[in-house]
């Protein structure tokens, strides 16, 4: 796995990494791997909680769609 470097982390953010780390008894790149998953696995339920995969999909190109559109067009 390639390395992840975050630069200018908030000292509490690390000291509250650190502290999880010290009670699980875990590395703290294991930890730090873990609470990415955590994060992202509460992010993705958000983003989709209330919508059926099909919605979802057609939000999600709805989105790209308008994205795609250049700056002050009329439509």
């Amino acid at each position: 796995m390639p390395d992840l470097i975050v630069r200018d982390a908030d000292p509490l953010l690390l000291e509250r990494i650190r502290r999880v780390s010290v009670a699980r008894g875990w590395t703290q790149q294991h930890t730090v791997t873990v609470l990415i998953e955590q994060g992202l696995f509460v992010s993705e339920h958000e983003v989709s909680s209330g919508f059926a995969t099909p919605e979802v999909d057609a939000l999600s190109e709805a989105i790209a769609a308008l994205k795609a559109l250049p700056a002050g067009s009329d439509i």
